[in-house]
């Protein structure tokens, strides 16, 4: 299991790397930013911030999520393997359809045509995707876990919305699972493959380090000696 911390992206951008590297000094495994284009947040450009974070931490690095349907595929395809260049066997993303109207309409997009542009987009994604690997976003469609699963990608979820997790592993021929939680034993329930905890501040990291510890003893080794299991 990987276990990672993440940032909605809510803080300046300095901070989410202070946040990076605090989780890297903790001897986190993984660290993933959401991407979001509407205030209070400041993660508009994932992939600028985590290769500025991948030059400074030695961690994996993961989106929470990549937006599927307001971007576009061939820009995100060459956004992401560049950052995978720069940061090899280290970078993954979470792809995900987004939930606010008002950003869907800044990209000349219509909320109510999530689902549709979802797939379309991720056809084009694929036939050009040669980087690592991919994670779908599932809050509320099973037709997201179809997807994951036909692809061979992985589903991630929140602790609190796993309506579609067994529909997933049912179909998937190598399913894998990740939780985004508040708490870590809410995301240690469903026992993932990559779990990460919301965290908002550098000094937030040390809680969920410690109970990382406290729950699996075994993980306890010499600084980094257990991290970045490939995908």
């Amino acid at each position: 299991m990987q276990i990672g911390v993440f940032t909605a992206g809510d803080l300046p951008p300095s901070e989410i790397v202070s946040l990076a590297i605090a989780a890297d000094e903790a001897g986190f495994d993984v660290f993933a930013v959401g991407e979001h284009h509407n205030p209070p947040y400041t993660s508009s450009s994932p992939t600028v911030l985590l290769a500025h974070i991948a030059a400074k931490t030695t961690l994996r690095l993961s989106t929470a999520t990549t937006l599927i349907t307001t971007n576009d595929p061939a820009r995100l395809a060459a956004e992401y393997a560049r950052l995978a260049l720069l940061a090899p066997d280290r970078t993954d993303l979470v792809l995900g359809r987004g939930n606010t109207v008002k950003v869907f309409g800044w990209f000349g997009k219509e909320i109510e045509y999530g689902l549709p542009l979802t797939i379309e987009h991720y056809a084009a994604f694929k036939a050009l995707w040669r980087g690592t690997y991919v994670w779908h976003a599932c809050t509320r469609s099973p037709e997201i876990a179809d997807l994951a699963a036909e692809n061979d990608d992985g589903l991630f979820v929140f602790a609190g919305r796993t309506e579609h997790v067994t529909r997933y592993r049912d179909r998937a021929a190598r399913p894998r699972i990740g939780v985004l939680a508040k708490h870590l034993d809410d995301g240690l329930a469903h026992a993932p493959d990559r779990l990460l905890v919301e965290v908002s501040s550098p000094a937030d990291v040390e809680k969920p380090g410690s109970d990382v510890w406290s729950a699996l003893p075994h993980r306890r080794s010499s600084h980094g000696s257990a991290r970045h299991a490939p995908s």
